[in-house]
């Protein structure tokens, strides 16, 4: 199979930096094929690591070395894609029994300091993001905006804040 990048033929016997700039072409294709329109450069390393390990691997005997990395770049794409899911799946925090906990205790006197001791331990872009989202009630765009970062990051920062609120939140009561 050639590559419409320069009509060479891929090889395993090519130097690994060869092979991977005229795959780019087909990472690309893959990327789009699997509906990857944020994280790109992410989703573009993993291939990267994919084409890598195929490259590493190959064996002419068993078929075309293109084919080889074609399914195997798909393969960890949709691997990875899956992992995805299954965190979001797994680690969807419960905002609202987290912040009914706080305001629930907000009645105790050491609420207040239980509160700036939690905040204490964040960074400061965690903090800014949880007030942001929950004081000022900002949505994801506009956090994203404001902070610079993907909508996707965010989600993904504000879950594992939540997380590690809720960990030290029932790790103070013991």
């Amino acid at each position: 199979m050639t590559t419409q990048h320069n009509k060479q033929k891929l090889l395993p016997e090519q130097p690994f930096d060869e092979v991977l700039e005229l795959v780019q072409p087909m990472i690309t294709s893959i990327l789009l094929r699997c509906h990857i329109y944020k994280d790109f450069e992410y989703y573009r390393h993993v291939a990267s690591i994919a084409v890598w390990e195929a490259w590493r691997k190959a064996d002419q005997s068993k078929g075309l070395f293109s084919a080889y990395i074609y399914t195997t770049v798909k393969g960890e794409i949709l691997k990875e894609l899956s992992k995805e899911k299954s965190f979001e799946n797994m680690n969807t925090p419960m905002d609202n029994e987290t912040i009914n906990y706080i305001r629930d205790h907000e009645m105790n006197e050491r609420s207040p300091v239980l509160i700036d001791c939690i905040m204490s331990h964040l960074k400061f872009e965690e903090r800014k993001i949880l007030l942001l989202f929950y004081v000022e009630g900002y949505s994801y765009l506009e956090i994203a905006k404001e902070l610079g970062l993907s909508v996707d990051a965010v989600k993904k920062r504000r879950t594992r804040i939540m997380i590690n609120l809720r960990e030290m939140l029932y790790s103070t009561d013991e």
